[in-house]
């Protein structure tokens, strides 16, 4: 590919940092990945050496090169070089994690202030989480008090790759620098839709980036909350529940599967071609379904159930992948038995880890928002899909 005049800063030199975005974009432009002090011992040969590799799990597992890059840890000595690059960059994007964008804000206000009214700060949220640029621009927007000469353009994106970390490396995977103990592997997957407003106006944008119409754009987006991450988080609590420690061990498990069908199919599918009509073609939407369910259970990516039961909490918030489908589903007319079931068994793992110290009755009102009156039915589904799990026990 040709490279461009293009500029691109990424935040968060991580599994989808280096395994995503590096891959995509840095092909046609430059690209400077910014993250913290402790990544140190990645940035120093990533910049002397402009270049790191990447482990691609398709048909085959294989090597990848990705060159055209730079890094940078962000501390109170190195500011002023990233806020130069910042001036610099054509679209910054996040990929810190929701939790962590807030230690963003203050840099982001700054390096916003500081461009000129022909050349606002354009910022793509790869975070997961639903409205997640729309926080980040009230965040921007109260710390430097107004005062742009052009307001940042800041909206979300669709984040379609799965990638993981893989620690400590084993063969014959390879580390993104010499002497590393970790490795990124990731599946071939391709294109990142941003919402349009962002790109609007920019010459030479690099192919991989998708600028999306709103209704467009919603419909990725609840494409990837529901049938992607959702399905993802269902089949891990309940691999979980069962001791199955990765996703490869799940094509073994034939209940499980279908379950995720039903969750694919029957529930978000019904729903989201519902709500999204023409923006999400019924062709296009089973094709996804087919290859989503093999692509979370590829043996060569072979990824971690406990990377899928990580942060349970924060994943049975209100806005979430779980009680969001969940919800979405149910106001389509269709009873989300699968979505049911994959948050009755994430409360069983938080209460077995220690993560939530109350009953699910409790988690459903206090911590997912299924206020006890108003949402009875959704509560009473979920809680008759735990009964269902101790009545079956681990399979």
């Amino acid at each position: 590919m040709a490279a461009t005049s293009f500029r691109c800063v990424v935040f968060g030199a991580g599994a989808l940092g280096l395994g995503f975005l590096g891959p995509e974009l840095a092909p046609e432009a430059p690209v400077v990945f910014v993250d913290v002090p402790a990544r140190a011992d990645l940035a120093a040969p990533l910049r002397a050496a402009g270049c790191y590799v990447f482990n691609e799990a398709g048909l085959s597992l294989r090597t990848v090169r990705v060159g055209n890059v730079d890094a940078l840890c962000l501390d109170a000595r190195t500011t002023p070089e990233v806020l130069g690059v910042l001036e610099g960059a054509d679209l910054v994007i996040t990929a810190v994690g929701a939790s962590n964008l807030h230690r963003l804000v203050p840099l982001l206000s700054r390096a916003a202030a500081e461009r000129p009214a022909r050349r606002p700060l354009r910022i793509a949220c790869a975070e997961n989480g639903v409205e997640i640029a729309a926080g980040l621009r009230r965040a921007i927007e109260q710390a430097a008090g107004g005062g742009f000469a052009a307001a940042p353009l800041i909206g979300d994106t669709v984040m379609g790759r799965m990638c993981t970390i893989v620690q400590p490396v084993r063969p014959p995977l390879q580390p993104p620098a010499p002497g590393l103990d970790w490795a990124v592997v990731a599946e071939p997957f391709y294109g990142i839709p941003v919402q349009e407003h962002v790109l609007d106006g920019l010459d030479n944008l690099p192919a991989a980036l998708e600028p999306q119409a709103p209704a467009r754009f919603r419909a990725s987006e609840d494409v990837k909350m529901l049938s992607h991450n959702g399905l993802h988080f269902v089949l891990a609590c309940l691999g979980r529940l069962r001791g199955v420690q990765t996703f490869p061990e799940l094509r073994v498990q034939p209940d499980l599967l279908e379950l995720g069908r039903r969750l694919l199919i029957d529930e978000a599918g019904a729903a989201l071609q519902a709500r999204h009509g023409a923006a999400l073609g019924r062709s296009e939407y089973m094709n996804y379904c087919d290859a989503i369910l093999r692509r979370i259970t590829s043996p060569l990516l072979n990824d971690p159930i406990a990377r899928g039961v990580r942060a349970i909490m924060r994943k049975l918030e209100p806005g979430e992948r779980i009680v969001y489908g969940l919800r979405t589903v149910a106001a389509r007319g269709v009873e989300p038995v699968a979505f049911a079931t994959g948050l009755a068994a994430a409360v069983r793992i938080a209460r077995e880890t220690g993560q939530t110290h109350q009953g699910l009755r409790e988690v459903l009102a206090g911590h997912c928002g299924l206020a006890p009156d108003r949402d009875a039915e959704l509560a009473a589904l979920v809680e008759a899909q735990d009964a269902a799990l101790a009545r079956s026990g681990p399979s």
